[in-house]
């Protein structure tokens, strides 16, 4: 373990946001001796109370970049912390599905490692709890060239958890053993004593304190969606709707502007539906607020902290929000520490402190543009669901509705069995589509196989393609239509 801090540091900028993967420092000095790749380094900065705090635990990377000046020679250094390692493994080949009946918790610590964490991913899984018990589980299925970061954000999102990576001096202050350790956290504890992100106790900012350097406050009320559409099914084929608009819409006095989540990965029920919806519309149409400050020296602040400006009176409406904590209290969403020539400082970027999902945080930190951002989210959710597999299923249980199906690939899954009179629809854009239609030598027929015209049909009656328009492909149980 090599300090940055025994280098001559002409500049050192750490920097995350709640939709960042993992924090990133970029240092630069006189192109002496670095330290080499993948070289553990811990940051320490003094605070504006003469407590040094470690602002950044890491490795470094393989990355450099060299300014050659006529009077010396610069180079730039780069790290990040363990959660780096994280985006550059797969998941294993036994975790591909995750069951719903399988422990959440227990699947994120085998993605950790497990027991053997130190020599796997080297984050300790600390502090992994059971996702909120009302979401409904749900089985997941990732391919083989998933990462494990990727992996565990789509479980995060989907239970409303929070994934973070913090340091932890597990040795003395003397001799200090750093040690990286896993949160994984529902979004509504995160400030929860046993259960959440270990914070600090909120802080107020006084402006008498002569910290605050400048505050900058962002404000959009644009309307950008006033009717959402949450539309989804469960795995009976069930849809459900859901529709929330603003009372203007509704009383014929303003023109819609549409936002519709299809299939909402979120709705299995008409109560799913509904809230769903209305969370999107609490998203779409709530007023965003971004206060940024910059600090001298608060290097005691962290991601998810809340905090309070106070004694800026003059600008107390542009400040005034109201969050779940009470009056003008405000949650960090974004932090770096800054050190150079001139000094050190901290800045921080806040949003009004509300009880909301990790894709809406994630929306608030990156940018003003809180639809653009959080439609970019929900895609992300939907292009993560489950595509075709091909398997070979067991035998059903007489009476069920479903079977498992063991992957090619590897892996089990739960499938759905199609009934009788049911349909699926396809659309026409593979280039080859087989079905087997069981019993003779030649079923379906070869002649029955040729994609020219989209000919797909069984021998035996049970199973049936046929081609409705030039679009979509039905298939269906049962016997062919007259």
């Amino acid at each position: 373990m090599t300090g940055l801090d025994n280098y001559p540091l002409s500049s050192i900028r750490v920097s995350k946001s709640i939709s960042d993967a993992f924090w990133q420092l970029e240092a630069s000095m006189p192109d002496v001796a670095i330290p080499v790749n993948y070289t553990d380094v811990p940051v320490q900065l003094e605070d504006n109370s003469g407590v040094e705090r470690i602002i950044f635990y890491g490795i470094t990377a393989p990355d450099e970049a060299y300014t050659l000046k006529n009077v010396e020679s610069m180079v730039r250094i780069f790290a990040y912390d363990y959660g780096w390692f994280l985006s550059r493994q797969f998941v294993p080949e036994k975790l591909l599905v995750l069951p719903a009946a399988e422990s959440v918790n227990w699947y994120i610590e085998e993605l950790l490692g497990g027991v053997n964490w130190q020599i796997v991913s080297g984050i300790e899984p600390y502090m992994v709890n059971t996702p909120p018990p009302a979401i409904p589980k749900k089985e997941f299925v990732f391919k083989p060239d998933k990462t494990k970061m990727d992996a565990i954000s789509d479980i995060a999102e989907y239970y409303n958890c929070v994934f973070e990576v913090k340091w932890h001096n597990a040795g003395t202050s003397q001799s200090p053993v750093w040690v990286s350790r896993a949160y994984f956290v529902r979004s509504n504890q995160i400030d929860n004593a046993t259960d959440g992100l270990d914070l600090p106790e909120p802080v107020v900012l006084e402006r008498a304190d002569d910290d605050t350097i400048d505050i900058t406050v962002v404000n959009s009320s644009e309307d950008k969606y006033n009717r959402i559409y949450a539309i989804g099914c469960n795995p009976e084929g069930q849809w459900f709707k859901g529709i929330e608009e603003s009372p203007n819409v509704t009383n014929g006095t303003a023109k819609a502007r549409e936002y519709m989540e299809y299939p909402s990965p979120y709705v299995s029920s008409q109560q799913s539906a509904d809230e769903r919806a209305q969370e999107l519309y609490s998203l779409f149409n709530f007023p965003i607020k971004r206060i940024t400050a910059n600090l001298t020296q608060r290097h005691d602040l962290q991601l998810y902290q809340l905090v309070k400006f106070d004694g800026w009176d003059e600008y107390e409406h542009a400040l005034y929000t109201v969050g779940m904590t009470g009056i003008n209290w405000v949650r960090i969403v974004e932090i770096t520490h800054i050190r150079n020539e001139h000094g050190s400082s901290v800045n921080i970027v806040c949003v009004p402190d509300r009880d909301l999902s990790q894709s809406r945080l994630r929306s608030y930190s990156v940018a003003p543009n809180v639809v653009d951002d959080t439609e970019a989210v929900v895609f992300d959710v939907l292009t993560s669901m489950p595509s075709s597999e091909i398997g070979v299923a067991a035998t059903p249980i007489v009476g069920s509705s479903t079977t498992t199906v063991e992957l090619n690939r590897g892996g089990t899954v739960t499938a759905r069995i199609l009934g009788q009179g049911e349909s699926i629809v396809l659309p026409v854009d593979n280039d080859r589509v087989i079905v087997s239609g069981g019993g003779g030598a030649f079923s379906p027929a070869p002649s029955d196989l040729d994609m020219q015209n989209y000919k797909i049909k069984s021998t035996t009656g049970a199973l049936r393609f046929e081609v409705y328009g030039n679009n979509k492909i039905i298939f269906s149980r049962g016997a062919p239509p007259e």
